[in-house]
């Protein structure tokens, strides 16, 4: 093949047209694909009057690929390539060298030199005196290539400088999260991308809160993702403004079996992508690497403190509580295989323990039938393996241990510093929870906040171990970062020790604490109370329950209740002085 094409000796010209563009357009601006290969087809009619004739044999197109970055493979590029050296074409046309590469001179000669092996021409439709089979059109091809980089390096930085001070006010970049969209406000002095609910789709914002509060209620991501899945509800890869075929192919790419034919639907993982994504609660979003994938983590400013300029599905102070729970909620809660069932007074919520294993107890709600009766609804072992299994009437246990609290309470004798002291903690939780001060949600806010900065401290520390940042540079990036953390969790441990401080101005004792009533009649104010309320009022007084063998080991009698179930009462405050303070602000 010669190096050089000479239309003469050809019946006919074969012609490839390459057009490429760096984020797809639908106008008819001079950059959008189709307007590059129009202008490459009007190239190849007029050359096809001169004498051969000129066909088009390929028309190649690559968008949203950028010509500059070195990672980023442009198939239909490649595609081409393959042609070229198949000896299918003989011409390259391209609306303009930039088009075809970016990355310099050097790169944009390797490529001329892979046409010429080939007895291939380049060509240009905007820089006609580009001729590669002359020396002269080699040294204005090498001096356009290099002009075409130098370009693109200084828009690159002019980019990443804009990146950073949009990222610096929370300023969203890309697509927001399922039931969000994005809407250009002004920050500071920046008008930037805020993410807030999805008005245009109310069911996706709907589907969200629903997601939300089942896992509030324990459901696993597996189980809400097979309830929506069977509801027919489609997933976020089937939404209208995500549903392009090139966003499809990813997610079908990604998949771990790539022989896996079965349609987009809602997975664990997606499930876990839209529950832990900051912008539903209101925070900017950051990319951080996690081993070989990156996650969507909370952005911070350079203070440490989060960056929260979007409206969130939720509240900020919700989604960290979200957080908090779901990662308690690792190891369920109720016996395996089983759905979420009707709360009970003592499971559910991390309070009721096996006295055997240590582990937690979930709950069965009767109905079986055992010797010809209907078993009674039970509390049980959520691990009975080694021990045989546990279990204990659930109606049983719930009285005793409402009784054993409220009879504590109502033999408190005020005048023993201890009994005192164990009312006055009470009142004090009493006081926070019910935010009697105005304080209680500020701090619960501040607690979440403080939490959640502890645990991205422990993921800095786990990542360094598993030598994820290595190099100086790196490591400094790691040490600014846990810096930035610590200097917030400092911040957040001053702010609860100021609002406790408030609050405890504001301690007062229920007097619905002492009425004198049956405390379990059916007037009476525990049984007008919530489930949530009833836990709620022992937590002011308890640590937990244990329950142990229901059966003596050597006997084989039956243990009654009171024996069986160990109250853990919570403990008073180490601080003396706090507790006498505490106990002459609440007026006992």
């Amino acid at each position: 093949m010669p190096d050089q094409l000479d239309p003469a000796h050809l019946d006919v010209v074969r012609v490839y047209l390459y057009a490429r563009q760096s984020s797809a357009r639908t106008d008819g601006s001079e950059v959008s694909t189709e307007s590059q290969l129009a202008a490459g087809r009007a190239l190849v009619a007029a050359r096809s009057l001169q004498g051969v004739p000129w066909v088009i044999v390929g028309e190649f197109v690559d968008v949203g690929r950028s010509g500059w970055d070195p990672s980023v493979v442009r198939a239909d590029f490649e595609k081409m390539m393959t042609g070229v050296r198949a000896n299918e074409a003989d011409v390259v046309i391209v609306n303009e060298l930039s088009r075809l590469t970016r990355k310099g001179a050097h790169d944009a000669l390797e490529i001329d030199k892979e046409f010429k092996a080939h007895g291939v021409r380049f060509m240009s439709v905007l820089e006609p005196f580009l001729d590669t089979s002359s020396p002269i059109g080699v040294a204005i091809f090498a001096l356009i290539a290099a002009l075409a980089k130098q370009d693109s390096d200084i828009k690159a930085n002019r980019l990443r400088g804009a990146k950073q001070e949009i990222a610096s006010v929370g300023g969203h970049l890309g697509m927001p999260p399922y039931g969000m969209r994005t809407v250009r406000e002004q920050v500071g002095k920046l008008v930037v991308s805020v993410m807030e609910p999805d008005e245009d789709n109310p069911d996706h914002v709907d589907t969200v809160k629903r997601m939300i509060e089942m896992s509030f209620a324990g459901m696993s991501d597996n189980k809400i993702a097979h309830e929506l899945e069977s509801e027919e509800i489609p997933p976020p890869g089937l939404s209208e403004r995500r549903a392009t075929e090139k966003r499809k192919a990813a997610y079908l790419k990604r998949r771990l079996n790539q022989n896996d034919k079965t349609p987009l639907m809602w997975r664990p993982q997606t499930v876990h992508a839209v529950l832990s994504h900051p912008g539903i609660g209101g925070f900017a979003v950051k990319r951080v690497k996690r081993g070989k994938a990156y996650v969507n983590t909370v952005a911070r400013d350079a203070a440490g403190k989060p960056l929260a300029p979007h409206r969130g599905i939720i509240k900020g102070a919700r989604w960290l509580e979200l957080q908090a729970k779901r990662n308690r909620l690792s190891t369920p809660e109720r016996q395996p295989g089983t759905d979420v069932i009707t709360p009970t007074l003592l499971s559910g919520w991390r309070f009721l323990s096996c006295g055997l294993c240590g582990g937690g107890m979930g709950q069965s709600t009767g109905g079986v039938k055992r010797n010809g009766k209907l078993a009674e609804p039970a509390y049980l072992c959520s691990n009975p393996r080694g021990h045989g299994g546990l279990g204990i009437r659930r109606a049983a246990l719930d009285e005793y241990v409402a009784r054993r609290v409220w009879a504590r309470l109502a033999t408190a004798d005020m005048d023993d510093e201890r009994d005192r002291d164990w009312v006055a903690a009470a009142a004090q939780r009493f006081a926070l929870q019910h935010d009697l001060a105005g304080v209680a949600n500020d701090r619960r806010e501040t607690v979440a906040h403080l939490e959640h900065v502890q645990r991205s401290i422990t993921e800095l520390q786990a990542d360094r171990q598993a030598g994820l940042y290595k190099g100086r540079a790196e490591l400094e990036t790691w040490r600014a970062t846990v810096q930035q953390y610590r200097d917030y969790e400092a911040e957040c441990e001053a702010r609860i020790a100021e609002l406790d401080e408030k609050a405890a101005t504001q301690i007062r004792v229920p007097a619905e604490w002492f009425s004198g009533e049956d405390p379990l009649a059916k007037d009476s104010v525990w049984a007008a109370w919530s489930v949530y309320e009833q836990r709620e009022f022992l937590a002011f007084f308890l640590d937990g329950v244990q329950v142990g063998r229901g059966r003596d080991p050597e006997t084989r009698k039956l243990v009654p209740v009171e024996e069986r179930a160990t109250l853990t009462w919570a403990e008073l405050d180490k601080d003396e002085d706090a507790n006498e303070e505490a106990a002459e602000l609440a007026g006992v």
